[in-house]
């Protein structure tokens, strides 16, 4: 059973070195402006950070893939894959829960909010993106059930689940780049089983995440 475990940031330098181990075998990538460079005329990088955390099955070969926003740091002595296999089950997606919310909508309204007064962490991010129609496009179908949220900071899956990843891939470019939005949409349509990691993505045994000491250097995710 071999892992990939994939992270990214680009904008500025590494925030920090991860030390991982594990008792399987099992391959980190860390993508940065020098191993996948810029496409500035054509791809924000915020977009292009989809690119491996959604498309790590077409460039690496493993069973399970796992992926790690550069906010980021795995907790000392934790064996993430192990972690894995101890929560999925039969499942090929392990997922956190949101760590407030527990539907899209509440998502969408959360960070419209958050722009309309001036935040400087939405607001470069999400200004002018098309959130609420793209909300509104998910409701309006109704075959899904608005009634999940996941944090998805910190994620695994299976290589049989990469279809699904596929698609969200494109939600991301089809509407905003929120992939916390498009998600549990994708994953409803996909009707695929899941895992939850223990906790949520601010209280839990295998990480700690951390936006705040990322950007203190004014990087940029």
């Amino acid at each position: 059973m071999k892992f990939c475990i994939l992270s990214a940031h680009f904008g500025g330098p590494k925030p920090w070195k991860q030390k991982l181990h594990s008792k399987h075998p099992f391959e980190f990538i860390y993508y940065d402006d020098n191993t996948l460079p810029g496409r500035e005329n054509a791809m924000h990088p915020r977009l292009k950070s989809k690119i491996p955390k959604m498309l790590g099955w077409r460039y690496h070969k493993a069973d399970w893939y796992v992926w790690m926003d550069s906010s980021i740091i795995v907790k000392p002595g934790v064996d993430i894959p192990e972690a894995v296999l101890q929560t999925a089950g039969n499942n090929s997606l392990c997922l956190v829960k949101h760590t407030k919310l527990n539907r899209i909508q509440d998502e969408a309204s959360w960070v419209k909010k958050a722009v309309k007064s001036n935040n400087k962490y939405f607001k470069d991010r999400f200004e002018g993106e098309p959130i609420l129609s793209q909300v509104k496009t998910y409701l309006d179908d109704k075959t899904f059930q608005d009634k999940n949220l996941f944090q998805m900071t910190f994620f695994a899956y299976h290589y049989s689940a990469r279809k699904i990843m596929e698609e969200w891939l494109i939600q991301n470019c089809l509407w905003s780049v929120k992939d916390q939005l498009s998600f549990p949409y994708v994953l409803s349509k996909s009707k695929a089983n899941y895992s939850l990691f223990r906790g949520n993505a601010l209280d839990n045994d295998l990480f700690f995440w951390n936006i705040q000491k990322r950007d203190a250097s004014k990087q940029s995710d």
